[in-house]
């Protein structure tokens, strides 16, 4: 069952794009077969992206059966698209034309055209069935285009503290139309973000009270159901200025960057030694996903849609559903970048894996 919307603010939403290579078909958490708390089917998908040398991020994806499907038709410009609802066991049946299914964009086996050339089949699968395409389909070092939104979500940890995420989610998985080859010297990672924001404040990043010459930004994302927290980093000085002197708190506007995995290094001391105290570099595991925000389109600054009443009300009203949850149960209950701060996103619209589908 969804969960129920508690506040009426627009949701801020969040892209991103990763071309690399496929690891982790061998782990247990590639593909899970369970059962919801209702006892519907469900399937989880869960692997890595290397999309430079030793850079890899990690997508995840799950599906539930369901009691109906969706097909759209798309209509004359600013008209609502044509939708129909139908019964999940003829999700594969139905033929309407130009109806297609609401879902995802998987082209993970390639066949030969009527051409004699190797190009992907191309299907439009839910969630479910998606997880099951990917899971049997993709193996380690496949070569790989993915894009998929951001998911935000908080939990609380075993020490009663405050944990924020962000994951990864594809709506689409296609294989690449060549292998990747990291060693080619025109060879360009991609591992882009693109994400709304409702801005809060920007601070000098510190480490032993020393700044880093890095700047990090606070934000509320806004979901479906939730407001979460979120922190971002900008490494840019004149963009750090600019978004601090163009945005007051609770203004909203769209950034763009990178995905970028840093090593986690602290230095630890050793007491089994002979002398002087040795210190050592010790890696920490998992390595630290940060998203750095590279640019931001001031032309899409809200001023008025969020406020510091509204973000704290959405926030309260979600917080009081989850206690009485806790307590008693379930209740029942694109534009344009011409005059940008920072770089623009890369894009990729080159690309033959973001051919219409």
């Amino acid at each position: 069952m969804a969960k129920e919307r508690l506040f009426n603010l627009p949701e801020t939403k969040g892209t991103f794009q990763i071309r690399g290579k496929v690891t982790g078909h061998d782990k247990d958490n590639f593909y899970k077969k369970t059962k919801t708390k209702t006892g519907k089917a469900m399937r989880r998908t869960s692997f890595g992206v290397t999309f430079d040398e030793k850079k890899t991020t990690y997508v995840s994806m799950q599906g539930m059966t369901q009691d109906n499907v969706y097909f759209s038709k798309s209509v004359k410009n600013g008209e609502q698209p044509e939708t129909k609802k139908i019964p999940w066991a003829d999700r594969f049946t139905f033929r309407e034309e130009g109806f297609q299914l609401i879902g995802n964009n998987i082209g993970v086996i390639k066949a030969v055209n009527n051409k004699g050339e190797l190009e992907n089949v191309k299907k439009r699968l839910t969630d479910f069935d998606a997880v099951k395409e990917i899971a049997e389909n993709l193996k380690d070092d496949d070569s790989v285009f993915i894009k998929g939104k951001l998911d935000y979500s908080s939990f609380i940890d075993d020490n009663s503290e405050k944990k924020n995420s962000i994951k990864l989610v594809p709506n689409q998985v296609s294989l690449c139309k060549s292998a990747l080859d990291f060693s080619q010297k025109d060879f360009k990672p991609m591992h882009e973000f693109s994400q709304v924001i409702v801005f809060n404040s920007i601070d000098q990043e510190k480490e032993d009270d020393k700044p880093t010459g890095r700047y990090v930004v606070t934000a509320n994302i806004v979901n479906y159901a939730s407001v979460e927290d979120a922190e971002f980093i900008i490494e840019n000085v004149t963009l750090a200025k600019q978004m601090r002197k163009g945005l007051a708190p609770f203004n909203a506007v769209k950034v763009w960057g990178e995905i970028v995995m840093n090593d986690q290094v602290e230095e630890v001391s050793s007491d089994d030694i002979w002398g002087e105290e040795n210190k050592m570099d010790k890696q920490n595991a998992p390595v630290k996903r940060e998203f750095v925000i590279t640019g931001a389109d001031p032309s899409t600054i809200d001023k008025n849609t969020y406020s510091e009443v509204s973000i704290a009300e959405a926030k309260m009203k979600v917080k009081k559903a989850q206690e009485a949850k806790d307590d008693f149960g379930t209740t029942g209950n694109e534009t344009d970048t011409s005059s940008a701060w920072g770089n623009v996103p890369t894009g990729g619209d080159d690309l033959d894996e973001e051919e219409p589908w």
